[in-house]
């Protein structure tokens, strides 16, 4: 590659091979700059080595379900899913203090700026109605909330809360739907009513529709929204300005990640 490129790469869930193989295409010289979408861990064969590689490179992330749901299992908050989780390794390493003080690091939304382009991150959407400060702001009050006390946020956040709620009415159910909403969600209603079950690319249920299939407000002030999460869809969206990165790996399809500039995609095919 002639120039720097900035890449946001997509659900590694504990794929290291496919994440190796990726990095050797995006970045052979190690000279560009990469950004991931959430879930790096869970599900797959190797999590305690892309954790490993994350700690050791320093890599930054916006936080997936998934990573909420291992710093909540280190912290003793919630236990081992033996038939669901496999962290067992990474609980093994006794690295609890290093990656949840890393993990902190990490916000719900990030900007990434490139080449007088913006980019959005966020591991599973955002609401349409939201301006990009209205989308900054619901970050700054989850992140403030779970550094303050991240036993206390990281305990409370579990819970189906599909309705939108403000901060004087309930903090606590107010923040378990803004976390369902930068982690959890796919279909919505036209007013932000989150669907919560459905993770296949349709649902039969009329009135809700995938989150990036409604106008956004932010996309004024935005050139690029970039996603994971819903495997189902293999990154299809039908939108020029909203992108997914999520191809499924971890149930073998491939390990993705957009050039943020010219929205080109890479992909290394699953090694199962």
């Amino acid at each position: 590659m002639k120039s720097k490129s900035k890449f946001v790469i997509g659900d590694i869930q504990g794929c290291y091979k496919e994440f190796k193989n990726l990095l050797k295409l995006i970045d052979p010289n190690k000279e560009n700059k990469f950004f991931c979408v959430g879930d790096l861990i869970n599900r797959g064969p190797e999590s305690e080595k892309v954790i490993e590689y994350i700690l050791e490179n320093k890599i930054k992330s916006v936080l997936g379900n998934h990573d909420l749901h291992l710093m909540a299992i280190l912290m003793g908050i919630k236990e081992h899913n033996d038939k669901k989780d496999t962290m067992h390794k990474i609980l093994s390493k006794n690295k609890s203090i290093e990656i949840i003080e890393h993990f902190l690091t990490f916000p719900f939304a990030k900007v990434l700026s490139h080449q007088n382009k913006k980019s959005l991150v966020v591991h599973a959407g955002i609401l349409p109605t939201w301006s990009l400060n209205d989308v900054l702001a619901a970050n700054d009050e989850l992140i403030s909330s779970l550094k303050s006390d991240p036993g206390k946020f990281l305990s409370t956040m579990y819970g189906n809360r599909r309705k939108a709620i403000s901060k004087s009415t309930n903090k606590k159910n107010r923040r378990r739907y803004l976390v369902n909403v930068f982690t959890r969600m796919r279909f919505i209603t036209s007013r932000n009513k989150l669907d919560l079950q459905t993770k296949v690319k349709k649902t039969s249920k009329e009135q809700y529709q995938p989150w990036f299939s409604y106008k956004h407000k932010s996309l004024k002030e935005l050139d690029n929204i970039v996603f994971g999460h819903w495997a189902a869809l293999n990154g299809v969206t039908n939108h020029n300005k909203i992108k997914g990165v999520d191809l499924g790996c971890v149930w073998g399809g491939a390990l993705a990640a957009i050039n943020v500039n010219d929205k080109s995609i890479i992909t290394v095919d699953s090694v199962k």
